[in-house]
């Protein structure tokens, strides 16, 4: 019951119960870890299926779009390397 007294007030009690908490933990989640890892491996436990919806036909109208955008956005950067063209600002 000495240490109860000590948690708070002395740091090599705090950080060995902190370090021992680490610890205890880590070695939880390994030994949970490891046996997910085995289920999955022997088959107990099953993925759920694929179940998307997304269309695997090649769009070319959406991949214009897209380049487009991409090369408006490549522009507007360029121009903000090249410097401010805007209105000065008149506090100065």
């Amino acid at each position: 019951m000495h240490i109860r007294k000590e948690i708070g007030k002395n740091p090599y009690i705090d950080w060995t119960l902190i370090g021992f908490i680490t610890f205890v933990i880590t070695i939880i989640l390994v030994a949970w870890g490891f046996s997910l890892y085995n289920a999955v491996t022997k088959g107990d436990i099953q993925g759920t299926p694929n179940k998307s919806n997304i269309s695997k036909t090649f769009d070319a109208k959406t991949i214009e779009n897209t380049v487009k955008y991409f090369v408006q956005r490549e522009d507007l950067s360029n121009k903000a390397k090249d410097g401010y063209s805007g209105l000065p600002d008149p506090s100065l």
